[in-house]
């Protein structure tokens, strides 16, 4: 458990915090780059605590700034887009995407008024199917995370997106966590499928194989609830397995599910050979967090059937589970959408998609969590691992400027993936999610 304090040091994201101010030194998703259309509507941003705006010019470069206008605090998401510029509807301030204030039409002309205000903007880069902004010191900015996914085609990425109402460090908790795999996402369903499927390959003397099964979800080739988990630290974070026994040739075989952790905002979580998934937990304020769930074909486009068989397995299909600003129908005020009936049929929880599943349980605990009331176990190794990570980074930057975890030496992210395999019960836990060439 952890004490108030360091509950709150932990949790905290606004610019006039500790935690706030480290992780302003890291490059994170701002919005996905498909609601952005040249000379189209600006958004609205939650971010790190901060109210901001983002639009895409007439020649198709973004801009993200502080949403309210710098003359009297009108709301620049009903702004013009103009000439790659936002007019605020008020007195018709045009501002460029840098901040500049290119025209105060209700001063008077010529006037050196207009060279004294300039409106807060942060750099942007597009990569991967998101707009990255980076909201530290100008001199203090990282190099770009490049994962194996970034420069991808658009069709060949699929981003699951949702809001969560929950504090960023309880979904990221989950995210780390593989013990819950065998209780929260399990159905009767599910364990047929993964027991018929090992039948068929222990009937045909094949080695365990894993990939996504029909209904978009993994194949587990195992049902062990009590899990051997490991861990070793990193330059990025951390890695760590849940090593369980399969489902057959268990003298031969162990499953291994590999995880990394990219402090402070991703889970690279394991993926069926010639995919790749990311969890990024990005924080809107302390309260909300803003969810993406990414999966990626390496080895070709999305095709549509696939796309739709994905977005339902989680929950997050639009129009049908979350409205045009990604919120979620099934919430706390519903609980869920959970039905007791269904719980007795098949579905263990109650609740339909995977995501649904995730954000209830971590949204029960409250918008921050008090975990000075926890009992964490054997199984919650990654959890604890995590925040001791991130606090010790925190303290370092605090005290001695040092640069947080993951940016003090170079990090190359593009051969981080997280893996799921059935292999020969001496390999070393280490092979599994490693690169191909290691």
């Amino acid at each position: 458990m952890l004490t108030a304090k360091e509950n709150h040091r932990l949790t905290s994201v606004d610019a006039d915090t500790p935690m706030g101010q480290m992780l302003r030194r890291y490059w994170v998703p701002a919005i996905q780059s498909n609601q952005l259309i040249a000379g189209g509507a600006p958004k609205a941003v939650k971010l790190l605590g901060e109210n901001l705006v983002a639009f895409r010019g007439d020649d198709g470069a973004v801009g993200l700034m502080d949403e309210a206008c710098p003359h009297r605090g009108a709301s620049l998401v009903i702004a013009r887009n103009v000439d790659c510029a936002l007019i605020c509807l008020y007195h018709g301030w045009k501002i460029a995407a840098d901040g500049k204030i290119l025209d105060m039409p209700a001063e008077p002309e010529g006037t050196r008024y207009i060279e004294r205000v300039r409106q807060l903007a942060y750099p942007v880069r597009e990569g991967g199917g998101f707009v990255w902004t980076y909201m530290g010191p100008a001199d203090e900015t990282p190099e770009f995370p490049i994962f194996s996914w970034i420069d991808k085609p658009a069709e060949n990425i699929l981003i699951l997106q949702a809001i969560s109402e929950c504090n960023w460090v309880q979904v990221l908790e989950g995210a780390i966590d593989s013990a819950h795999q065998t209780y929260l996402h399990d159905s009767v369903s599910r364990m047929a499928r993964d027991r018929a499927y090992a039948q068929r390959a222990a009937e045909l003397d094949l080695e365990p194989t894993d990939g996504f099964d029909e209904t978009g979800q993994v194949i587990r080739p195992w049902a062990d609830g009590r899990p051997e988990m490991v861990a070793e630290d990193t330059d990025y974070g951390f890695k760590y397995a849940a090593v369980r026994k399969p489902l057959f040739k268990e003298d031969q075989f162990k499953n291994v599910r590999m995880t990394h952790y990219i402090a402070p905002y991703y889970t690279a979580i394991p993926s069926p050979p010639g995919w790749v998934q990311l969890i990024l937990q990005v924080p809107m304020d302390a309260n909300t967090t803003a969810f993406y769930h990414l999966r990626c074909s390496l080895e070709g486009p999305y095709d549509e059937a696939t796309r739709q068989l994905h977005e339902e397995a989680a929950g997050v299909v639009p129009g049908v589970d979350i409205d045009e600003n990604f919120r979620r129908f099934a919430n706390k005020s519903n609980l869920w959408f959970q039905d007791r009936e269904e719980m007795k049929r098949d579905r263990f929880s109650g609740i339909r998609g995977t995501v649904v599943e995730d954000h209830a349980v971590q949204e029960s605990m409250g918008a921050i969590s008090d975990r000075t009331r926890e009992h964490l176990g054997t199984s919650d190794l990654a959890i604890i691992r995590m925040r001791r990570i991130l606090l010790r980074s925190l303290r370092e930057f605090e005290e001695s400027g040092r640069a947080p975890v993951g940016l003090r030496s170079p990090v190359s992210y593009r051969d981080l993936r997280g893996e799921e395999r059935t292999v020969p019960i001496d390999t070393d836990w280490r092979t599994v999610g490693a690169p191909v060439d290691a």
